[in-house]
């Protein structure tokens, strides 16, 4: 019987049994506001893309869920079951010296993404799993992109930092700090571009903001 272990704006997350094996079924959500034909069409595009956004982030390194099926028609993807926390639960328990090492191995990761041209969408402790101290993984990479471009980059990482000072805000200038150190040395000299791109959008943040009062 499966059972639900997550509903969101976009899909719902499904434990079940898939020939003898624990997974998860990821099954996006039809909106009714929607014609029907093109709702599906919709949701399956969104769940193709999503599952080569999911492949090509294990090509470039990064722990992900392992996919065994992909069903454009249902709008599902049936992946691995990762059993493990997420780091979101796991960051306030942890003490400083692994937060800096579990953050440098964070950058690490989404240096090795934005190498292979592939952005997260959604980079927050949320969407990051810790089964153990050695191996993080990557989760929901249903607003992800592949893309070239630096700016896309500076976003996912700008939404990363907003992350950590609104839900750790304790602890974010250490985790920001050592996945900063981890992005630069897998990403190499052209990181500072993508860092250069995250000061700019968090400014044209502040200067939106100052002109709204």
């Amino acid at each position: 019987m499966p059972k639900l272990i997550a509903k969101g704006a976009e899909a719902s997350l499904f434990l079940e049994d898939w020939y003898g094996y624990p997974v998860v079924r990821k099954h996006r959500i039809q909106k009714p506001y929607r014609i029907p034909q093109l709702d599906l069409k919709i949701r399956g595009e969104r769940t193709i893309r999503e599952a080569r956004s999911l492949s090509s982030a294990r090509r470039a390194g990064v722990a992900t869920p392992i996919i065994f099926h992909v069903n454009p028609d249902t709008a599902t993807i049936h992946m691995e079951f990762i059993s493990g926390p997420r780091v979101k639960e796991q960051l306030p328990t942890l003490s400083e010296k692994d937060r800096r090492r579990l953050f440098k191995k964070i950058g690490k990761a989404v240096a090795r993404l934005h190498k292979h041209q592939l952005t997260h969408g959604d980079l927050t402790t949320s969407n990051l799993l810790l089964p153990s101290q050695d191996i993080v993984y990557f989760i929901d990479f249903g607003l992800a992109t592949m893309t070239q471009n630096t700016e896309d980059f500076g976003t996912d990482l700008h939404l990363l930092r907003q992350a950590l000072r609104s839900t750790h805000y304790s602890h974010w200038e250490t985790c920001y700090t050592a996945f900063e150190q981890g992005y630069k040395s897998s990403y190499g000299k052209d990181a500072s571009a993508v860092f250069r791109k995250v000061r700019a959008i968090e400014s044209r943040g502040r200067y939106i903001s100052e002109r709204i009062r």
